[in-house]
């Protein structure tokens, strides 16, 4: 049930983020949201199956996740000015927000 919430919380953080930025159109959205929902359900059940990945492995799976996310989003939107270091502050922002708010859960 954590994976779940953890998936809707960077959803939540990040879409609108995202959307402060510009990307608000309808497509844009649910381009957003579909990337997020993959990458952090895969992300979080690679973690939750295996534990040995969590402290420095998991900056290079973030890392990996900004990649493929900012991929996709260049892929749907084009290559537009500032995309990757967009991705990147989204998901530092998520990130450093799931740190905060993880205990509290």
């Amino acid at each position: 049930m954590r994976i779940f919430l953890a998936c809707a919380l960077t959803v939540l953080i990040e879409t609108p983020f995202l959307a402060l930025f510009g990307y608000r159109k309808r497509d844009e959205v649910i381009i957003v949201v579909c990337a997020n929902v993959v990458t952090n359900l895969l992300l979080n059940l690679l973690l939750w199956r295996v534990p040995s990945l969590y402290g420095p492995a998991v900056y290079a799976l973030e890392a990996l996740v900004v990649a493929v996310e900012y991929g996709v989003y260049r892929l749907a939107f084009g290559p537009r000015r500032g995309l990757f270091w967009l991705t990147l502050a989204a998901n530092a922002l998520s990130y450093g927000l799931g740190l905060l708010i993880g205990p509290l859960l």
